[in-house]
């Protein structure tokens, strides 16, 4: 039975650096950190929370990402289970490919930059995402300690078009709304994966598998990734408040659509050795 090691996540590590100007001091607008989970109480809830409030409005589609059939999966089996095993790996190819792609929509929200600071940190974003975030999921999937993919399998491997189409829906959502609403593209998964990270430690029947050491282990550690996102939003209210509440919600929606689509690849996945 092999032995992984916990390992870092671009996703959420690309969080922590994607906000891109310090949230403001917004304590008398209610908990920085309401909300989070399903069951988010109406009164936590305040005008300025955007994400929040698109969570507590679309449980619906929320809920069915949060449970998704993959991450009931993960819940449940153990090490030597070789189709969620593949999975796994399949999923995280794919999500190296979602990686490379928020090079061009970090580039799109570096384009729109209202000042000479924003731009600079956008660009930093932007460069990092290059340099560290990208190369380490790579990583992720070719280590020998790791996942353990010969990378010629990974840069073989086929886009799903589930992937195709969230490289698409974040691309497009970068070139069509500003620099803050942009951001909105990547709520749900930033949100979810903590969300359900979170549940994994908490409730994974096995904990020596690839994915709970991989994935779960260290997203559960980036609750501060979340509240700096909800934070983000709350700062810059002023960049997404006269835009119609039904059209961000449309982007939130999608957004996790794209999100379940993408795990949804895991169930008939590709080759993977």
């Amino acid at each position: 039975m092999a032995e992984y090691p916990a390992q870092a996540n671009h996703r959420l590590n690309e969080s922590a650096a994607n906000h891109d100007v310090p949230a403001q001091d917004l304590s008398h607008d209610g908990p920085p950190d309401a909300g989070l989970n399903n069951d988010i109480p109406q009164e936590h809830v305040f005008p300025l929370d955007l994400v929040n409030r698109l969570i507590r409005d679309n449980q619906d589609i929320w809920n069915q990402l949060l449970h998704n059939q993959f991450v009931e999966d993960m819940r449940v089996a153990d090490a030597d289970n070789k189709h969620v095993l593949h999975g796994f790996k399949w999923y995280m190819i794919q999500d190296f490919f979602y990686c490379v792609q928020l090079i061009a929509y970090n580039a799109d929200r570096a384009a729109k930059a209202p000042n000479p600071t924003i731009y600079g940190k956008l660009t930093s974003t932007l460069n990092n995402t290059l340099t560290q975030w990208a190369p380490n999921a790579l990583k992720t999937c070719t280590d020998p300690n790791q996942l353990n993919i010969p990378d010629t399998v990974v840069f073989a491997a086929n886009r799903e078009e589930a992937t195709e189409k969230y490289s698409k829906f974040i691309s497009d959502t970068a070139e069509d709304q500003n620099w803050v609403v942009s951001l909105l593209a990547q709520v749900p998964g930033i949100q979810s994966y903590y969300a359900i990270a979170c549940d994994l430690q908490a409730n994974a029947v096995h904990k020596d598998t690839a994915w709970y050491n991989i994935w779960a282990v260290d997203n559960a550690k980036h609750r501060k990734s979340t509240i700096e996102q909800i934070n983000f939003f709350k700062a810059n209210y002023e960049s997404w408040k006269d835009i119609p509440y039904e059209k961000l919600t449309r982007i939130f929606r999608e957004g996790c659509q794209r999100e379940i689509d993408l795990w949804n690849v895991t169930l008939n996945p590709g080759p993977v050795e």
